[in-house]
């Protein structure tokens, strides 16, 4: 088992940053990697600790296949750290995997530190790929604003 670190630095400020991750109609509009969608009608984000943070992913190409997220807020600090644990079931391989985001800004911009743990090491790869993706839509997302 290791743990998934992934940074990424948006050119929009911090507050902008944050709400792509806690308001349910932008979370819908880049969550997942390319090729998938989210619903905005599953999304849902209790701004608490317990709060429940989930929402479905969907494959543009195949409608049929769809993964949860099903997950329970462990820190929830406006504007600086997001965390939820997620599991133990099928998806995450019987694992409880904690995602940790946090959110640094300066001089208008904002890095974000991604982490998961624990994974399996045959899942980083494909993990960090598909983090990087649905970053980079967020990333297109934020440039139409900022």
């Amino acid at each position: 088992m290791t743990e998934l670190v992934v940074a990424r630095q948006f050119s929009a400020p911090k507050t902008a940053v944050w709400a792509a991750f806690v308001e349910p109609e932008i979370i819908a509009q880049w969550w997942g990697p390319h090729g998938w969608n989210v619903p905005e009608d599953s999304v849902v984000l209790e701004p608490k600790i317990g709060g429940r943070h989930e929402l479905h992913m969907v494959q543009d190409a195949n409608p049929e296949s769809v993964v949860p997220l099903k997950a329970v807020v462990t820190t929830f600090d406006e504007y600086e750290c997001l965390a939820s644990a997620d599991g133990p079931h099928e998806m995450t391989l019987d694992l409880v995997i904690e995602t940790r985001i946090e959110f640094k800004e300066f001089a208008g911009q904002t890095m974000l530190t991604l982490t998961q743990s624990p994974l399996p090491y045959d899942v980083i790869d494909t993990s960090t790929k598909a983090w990087n993706s649905a970053f980079a839509k967020l990333e297109t997302l934020l440039a139409e604003f900022f």
